[in-house]
Parts: C-alpha cells; sequence; structure tokens
C-alpha cells in the first residue's frame, strides 16, 4: 500500500497533496530501524527526503566495475551494459504495488517505441535495492511483469553480487529509499534514470507510466551523437524543438525557441526576396538603357 501511494506523489500534480502524502507516509515509516534498510529519522519528517537532488548528480559518472548477478544467475558488470544508452530502473521483487507497475508499464511504453530497437539501440536494468533479493526471486519477478520474450534480450533483471555496494551505488544516483515497519514496504520515489554509453547520468523521468515519446526523447538526450547518426537530421530537430521540464518530468514543445527560430527565417527570407528583387531592377534597368 505505501509503495501504491508512493506511485501516485511521484506523478506529476499538486505539490502540497504530495507533500502530504509523504508525509503520511514517512511518519508511517519512522521509528526503530527496520531489518530491510534505512528508515525515515524520528526527529525529522520531510517530504524532500525522497526527491532526488537532480543538479547534483546529473552528469555523474557511475561505477562501471558495479557487479551484478541477473535473473539467470549470470554475474556481469555495470560496463558490460554500457556501450549503448542505458534505463536504469530500481524495483524491489517482493513488491506488490508501484514496482511491477512501472516495469510493466516501461514495457508497454517501450513496445510503442518505434525508431530504436532494445538490445540494438539502448538496453534495461532493472535492479533491487533490497539487499534480502535473490536472483530466484529477481526471474520470479521478472515473470510477473510479464516483459515480452523479445525484450528480454536487452532488458536485464538483477541484484547486487555484493550487498555492501547497494548503499554506495543508490546514494551515487541519489536514489534513497526507507523501510516502513507499519507498512511492510519501502518507501522510494518511482524513476527511470536514463544513462549515457559512458556510464554518465543524463536524464531522470518520474512517475509510474512513461510514454513512448517521453522515453523516446530521453534516449536521444543520452546518446545525441550515437542514435543520431542513424538520423540525423530528425534527431537534431528533436533536440532542438523539444525541451525537457524538470518541474513535471516531461518533455515539452519549446515554443520560445521555435518563435525564435521563424523570426529568424523570416528576417531570412525577407533580406533574399530583397535582394533578388533588387537584382531584378538592376537587370531591367539595363535592358531598358
Amino acid at each position: 500500500m505505501a509503495d501504491m501511494i508512493g506511485a501516485v506523489i511521484a506523478q506529476p500534480g499538486d505539490r502540497l497533496l504530495r507533500g502530504v502524502a509523504l508525509a503520511a507516509l514517512l511518519l508511517a515509516a519512522a521509528g526503530s530501524a527496520g531489518a530491510h534498510g534505512p528508515t525515515a529519522p524520528e526527529s525529522t519528517v520531510d517530504p524532500v527526503l525522497l526527491q532526488i537532488d537532480e543538479p547534483r548528480f546529473l552528469g555523474a559518472p557511475l561505477r562501471r566495475d558495479l557487479r551484478l548477478i541477473d535473473a539467470a544467475g549470470a554475474r556481469f558488470s555495470l560496463d558490460d551494459m554500457l556501450g549503448k544508452p542505458v534505463i536504469l530502473l530500481f524495483s524491489y521483487y517482493d513488491c506488490d504495488g508501484a514496482c511491477p507497475l512501472i516495469n510493466r508499464a516501461l514495457s508497454r511504453a517501450l513496445s510503442d517505441v518505434e525508431r530504436f530497437r532494445i538490445g540494438r539501440d539502448y538496453r534495461v536494468l532493472t535492479v533491487s535495492f533490497n539487499k534480502h533479493d535473490t536472483p530466484q526471486s529477481a526471474e520470479r519477478f521478472a515473470e510477473m511483469t510479464g516483459v515480452p520474450v523479445e525484450m528480454r534480450g536487452g532488458w536485464r533483471f538483477a541484484v547486487f553480487e555484493h550487498q555492501v555496494d547497494v548503499d554506495a551505488f543508490t546514494a551515487s544516483v541519489g536514489f534513497r529509499f526507507f523501510w516502513s515497519d507499519a507498512a511492510k514496504a519501502f518507501l522510494h520515489p518511482n524513476a527511470l534514470v536514463l544513462l549515457t554509453p559512458e556510464g554518465r547520468i543524463a536524464r531522470y523521468l518520474y512517475g509510474t507510466a512513461p510514454s513512448a515519446k517521453t522515453i523516446e526523447f530521453a534516449l536521444i538526450d543520452a546518446d545525441w551523437n550515437r542514435i543520431a547518426n542513424s538520423a540525423a537530421v530528425i534527431d537534431i530537430l528533436t533536440g532542438v524543438c523539444y525541451s525537457y521540464n524538470f518541474a513535471d518530468g516531461s518533455y515539452r514543445i519549446n515554443y520560445s525557441l521555435l518563435a525564435g527560430a521563424g523570426s529568424l527565417l523570416l528576417g531570412i527570407s525577407l533580406i533574399a526576396f530583397g535582394a533578388i528583387a533588387y537584382r531584378r531592377k538592376i537587370r531591367r534597368a539595363s535592358h531598358a538603357g
């Protein structure tokens, strides 16, 4: 239940209502330390505890040698996932709320992404922040989310090989989570983290229902050069015409830039038209003479 409320407050909307809901959750989480992970501090209940400090983490390089184990029991490093943009998603595998919901929603959205193909153009990594999860629970979670077989080649569900890496890696991404003894669930933000092919944080997308178009724009942001090579003109226009809105975690048409570009084109057109008209006038005058 707590995770479902977390999904609601992660959606764009009224900040006051989200703050009240989050404060209620953190009150439930406050108390003695849980066996699963950190709990919200007793003396301070602040809705910003789960917010990601984007200016601090955007562009930060992640540990490429981080060791993971996937649902099939295969060991790999984060470096094995890189070389292409990566969509990183934190979940915990016994969650019955927002975690399977956002993984299912991501799967549906990726099915509608037409220009880029999972595995070929980008990869997806779902990793658990619950130190009690195992490759077996990762496999059960993957089956529960219903990710299509054709996507599994580019999408890995994994756990940390070394539990000591959980806190350090999540902290390096700005991802905070708290265990609620009252709700018997983790409180955490619902966010997709877009990584560049070099392993730097490029973008955060919030909520449990990302759209295919938003993901497509974010992939272009994460790896402008490599993806742009396959459709340079389209990607350049996309990057110019749309800007990322940090307030609600979505892409919007950049009206001011389009207006400026329109004015510039109009000015160039008027100058060109004037030059052509002047040349024709000179030519008529010379013929008349």
